[in-house]
């Protein structure tokens, strides 16, 4: 084996161990939530050296990309699903074996072990792509972690694709030195090495579904309604939402609650909403209207609920409303009350609501709103999912929320 070839093969052997150190990271982040709380995730070219706590803004990326859809599969079968970084894994883990066994042997020059390695660079590179692809178009944030596998990706095929290359002179050389193996040889040679590497990926997915907990014990404790009766018609329509004949779903939701944007846009758009008929319950968190409330956790609230109430069978529209402009709804500073702006915000997009949002009738419906909340004895937070008077668990709203919701829909 030339020097050449030798040096390709460290090329590829530092990408290969690169992304098995990424995409390893990424795997025990996603392992670490598995006892439903959450967690500070690694975000950074260099995890492990770097600390993060769960706060820390620079790792945003990483839980966007973690917490979506994306970072996993089979979510309704497994809670949390299996994550794709499994395979990476595994695909790497693969690709540094196979680097070490041609330093180590120095027979890099053979045909079948430099076409499994350049197979995986190019299936780490086309699914560096893909993902890359994905936090683009869809995510719009980059996971610093995941970049490191990406980089990976590219250091990896390119030293696999040099070391491909090269070895086509040694092989001409060992042949001329008597070394000659024949076609079938290399053919089954081929064959071998690519079973080798469809079991090296697999093989952490097969461990990780044979040793993950069942999770499925924990859907149905975490408390029901008292009654599904809504006598006083205080629940409001989530306009197309859903489906009319669905299995009952009540969001209880504060209408500038940024976790009920983000969890309610996460239901919207899950394949199962088509399964569900949504109501929903309102509980601004603002101690303007809330009597349950010592301070307001989001001033200005209260505006939007009685605007909900008003608009009553549009309610839906002021709510996805609320949610696209809670950033120009939240207090300048600590003395900033931003209640008569988002009146104004609200008018100026709904005038026919002007008579009724000061009414006696609309502060009415809206106490009787947090009466049946206390009647129900609702925990005074937000959001809230109830399913068919079934309580969706906190946990269960962020990896879990596939798992839990194929369970409390009955179809597992």
């Amino acid at each position: 084996m030339s020097k050449k070839t030798y040096l390709f093969f460290t090329i590829a052997l530092i990408g290969a161990a690169l992304g098995l150190f990424y995409s390893g990271f990424s795997t025990s982040d996603f392992v670490a939530h598995l006892d439903r709380q959450l967690h500070p995730v690694s975000c950074s070219l260099l995890p492990g050296l770097t600390e993060t706590t769960m706060l820390d803004q620079g790792a945003e990326g990483c839980k966007v990309a973690m917490f979506s859809p994306y970072s996993s599969f089979w979510r309704d079968r497994y809670w949390g699903g299996v994550p794709w970084s499994l395979f990476a894994m595994g695909l790497f883990g693969f690709a540094l074996a196979v680097s070490v066994w041609g330093l180590a042997s120095r027979k890099g020059h053979h045909l079948a072990p430099n076409i499994g390695l350049l197979l995986a660079a190019l299936v780490a590179v086309a699914a560096s792509l893909v993902f890359f692809s994905i936090s683009v178009r869809h995510l719009h944030e980059f996971c610093k972690t995941c970049v490191g596998t990406y980089i990976a990706s590219g250091i990896l095929v390119l030293g696999a694709a040099l070391v491909f290359v090269s070895s086509i002179g040694d092989r001409r050389r060992a042949s001329e030195a008597g070394e000659k193996t024949t076609g079938l040889a290399n053919v089954i040679a081929i064959l071998v090495v690519l079973v080798e590497m469809g079991l090296a990926s697999v093989l952490p997915v097969a461990l990780f579904v044979n040793t993950v907990p069942d999770y499925g014990k924990y859907i149905s404790e975490c408390g029901t309604l008292k009654s599904r009766e809504d006598k006083n018609n205080v629940l409001l329509p989530l306009g197309k939402a859903g489906a009319a004949s669905g299995a009952e779903s009540i969001l209880v939701v504060d209408p500038l609650c940024p976790a009920c944007a983000a969890f309610h846009k996460r239901i919207q758009e899950a394949p199962f909403a088509s399964k569900m008929s949504f109501k929903l319950a309102i509980l601004p968190l603002d101690v303007e209207c809330n009597w349950m409330m010592t301070d307001s956790m989001h001033p200005g609230a209260c505006v939007l609920a009685k605007a909900m109430i008003c608009a009553r069978d549009k309610a839906g529209e002021i709510l996805e409303f609320s949610y696209a402009n809670q950033k120009e709804f939240r207090p300048k500073d600590k003395a900033d009350n931003p209640s008569a702006r988002i009146r104004e915000a609200v008018l100026k997009a709904w005038p026919q609501v002007k008579d009724c949002l000061d009414s006696p009738d609309t502060k009415i419906a809206l106490n009787k709103s947090l009466n049946w909340a206390v009647d129900q004895s609702l925990p005074v937070l937000t959001p809230q999912l109830y399913v068919n008077g079934q309580r969706l668990c906190d946990e269960d709203t962020d990896l879990g929320l596939d798992y839990a919701m194929s369970r409390l829909l009955g179809s597992k």
